[in-house]
Order: structure tokens, then C-alpha cells, then sequence
């Protein structure tokens, strides 16, 4: 008698393809899964709350992130001369021969108009910040009372080594 059984195999390289394609999937399954916030964020604001709101209710984060929100948006215009400074200072940068001048203006422009995106945002603030409580004035008031970054160096990233230079 003889065996009429087939001995099919799957190819090498089939296989290969299908592990390929399945770590490909898990890896991108991952990242939506790990990237997604954990409710929805008032007014579109997403991202890890600021240290100032970890320990807010859901009512005054939501009070502290609208008044932000409305304070950057009051400053549009303020933004958008902004990004007009910033190109003129890219157009200074590539004239040939180097235009000492023309760099001096332009980076005179961008620090007026940093100031004015700065001042705009402030003010609107100020007209703002009595909505607050004592205690969330006080958690605003330390959180704007360290440098940008500050929190970086505190996780032990070693920015804030005396002994580091640029190279490490």
C-alpha cells in the first residue's frame, strides 16, 4: 500500500514574511495603545498634565487648561509676527556675503516679537487668574517660578552636571 498522504510545507520565506508582518502589527498596535491619552482633553489640549494639575480636580484642571488655552489663543497675531520675525532672521542668515547688520535686525525683530507673544499672553492671563483659588495660584506660581526644562534635569538626564559639556 502506499501512503497518498501529501507533505505539504509551509515555505521559508512565507514563514518569515507572516513573523515579520505580526512584529510590525504588535509593534503599531503598541504605540496607538501606549499614545493614547487617558479621556478626552477639553478644548483639544492633549499631552501629560503640567505637575501644577496633578493633584486638581477634574473641574479645576479643566478650569486652569481653558484659561491657557484662551491666553495663547488671544495672542495669534502675536504668533504669527512672530514667525514673520523668524524668517526674516532664516532670509538675514543665508545672505552672502554675511550681513552682520541684517542679522542684528532680524534677531532685534524676533526678541520684539517674542516679547509681544509673551506680553500678550500675560495680560490675558492677569485678567484671568482671579477665576483661581489660593491653592491652584500657589501650584501656578511654583510651576512658573522654575525655568523651562527643569523638570528634564530633575529625572536624573544629567543636564544639570556642572562637569557636562555639549559632547556627552
Amino acid at each position: 500500500m502506499s501512503e497518498t498522504r501529501s507533505k505539504r510545507q509551509i515555505p521559508l520565506w512565507l514563514t518569515l514574511s507572516i513573523m515579520a508582518n505580526l512584529l510590525l502589527v504588535g509593534l503599531v498596535a503598541g504605540m496607538l495603545l501606549r499614545g493614547q491619552p487617558a479621556g478626552p482633553a477639553p478644548d483639544g489640549m492633549r499631552g501629560q498634565r503640567p505637575p501644577m494639575l496633578e493633584g486638581a480636580s477634574h473641574e479645576d484642571r479643566v478650569l486652569v487648561r481653558r484659561m491657557m488655552m484662551e491666553a495663547f489663543r488671544s495672542a495669534e497675531n502675536e504668533v504669527e509676527q512672530r514667525r514673520a520675525a523668524r524668517v526674516a532672521l532664516g532670509e538675514a542668515l543665508q545672505i552672502d556675503p554675511y550681513d552682520r547688520e541684517a542679522v542684528r535686525r532680524a534677531f532685534v525683530g524676533l526678541r520684539t516679537s517674542d516679547e509681544a507673544v509673551h506680553s500678550e499672553i500675560h495680560e490675558t492671563l492677569v485678567d484671568r487668574l482671579d477665576e483661581l483659588g489660593i491653592e491652584q495660584r500657589k501650584a501656578l506660581a511654583e510651576m512658573l517660578s522654575r525655568e523651562p526644562g527643569d523638570h528634564r534635569r530633575r529625572k536624573g538626564r544629567g543636564f544639570d552636571r556642572e562637569d557636562a559639556s555639549p559632547e556627552d
